[in-house]
């Protein structure tokens, strides 16, 4: 049973062992950075990026507009957050044990439906965004965190 003295202590372990997977599974954890990057540049770029830009109301820019480093602050978040995704789903892989591949989807689907696809809709319904927006936004996570289940459970 956790205690008022026992819960914080419980609570840096995991910290510590997260740290500790951190460390022995870099690799892992960068190849599911790129990834989750290849899934962005995919759903964004040719598989739904003009309708991603249109529910959205960007307009398309001109090719000579378009520069590198106005993707930076986008990249560096998304970097920060894979990472740490990948961190905290690597070492709850571990502690599952994943007998499969499969499994290791199903626990991510478990994971994306109430903190990312239902924040997405919630979010999206008080911006006032479609359906087919929230559908966009909510597919991509889904496809980007399966990415990185796979990727994380082959170097397990």
């Amino acid at each position: 049973m956790y205690t008022a003295f026992t819960l914080p202590f419980s609570f840096m372990i995991h910290i510590f062992a997260i740290g500790s997977y951190v460390q022995t599974h870099v690799v892992g954890i960068l190849l599911a950075i790129i990834a989750s990057y290849a899934v962005g540049f995919t759903w964004h770029g040719p598989l739904f990026g003009k309708q991603w830009m249109a529910v959205n109301n960007i307009p398309m820019p001109k090719k000579e507009d378009i520069k590198f480093s106005m993707m930076l602050p986008g990249l560096s978040a998304n970097f920060v957050a894979v990472f740490v995704q990948s961190a905290v789903m690597g070492r709850a892989f571990q502690i599952l044990e994943m007998p499969s591949i499969a499994h290791a989807f199903i626990i991510t689907t478990i994971f994306w439906l109430p903190f990312t696809g239902l924040t997405i809709l919630n979010s999206n319904a008080w911006l006032g965004k479609s359906i087919k927006a929230t559908l966009l936004d909510a597919g991509y996570y889904l496809v980007s965190l399966w990415a990185i289940a796979a990727v994380l459970y082959v170097t397990l």
